[in-house]
């Protein structure tokens, strides 16, 4: 499934590779993409949507 997320709070390349790191926790597999100035993180997964959010929630971002 692919998710498109905003994520307010994503400011700066480190904050693109702390999400991304934590989706690749729950889903090796997943394709992520970010994008710092829209603020958006297109994800290509297996897991469910929920997943994804916590998993975004949980490294201390924000999910729109």
């Amino acid at each position: 499934m692919a998710y498109e997320f905003t994520v307010p709070n994503m400011a700066c390349s480190a904050c693109s590779d702390t999400i991304t790191k934590a989706i690749h926790a729950i889903d090796a597999g997943a394709t992520v993409q970010t994008d710092v100035k829209t603020k958006q993180v297109n994800v290509d997964t297996e897991a469910a949507e929920a997943d994804i959010r916590k998993a975004i929630a949980d490294a201390g971002y924000t999910v729109a």
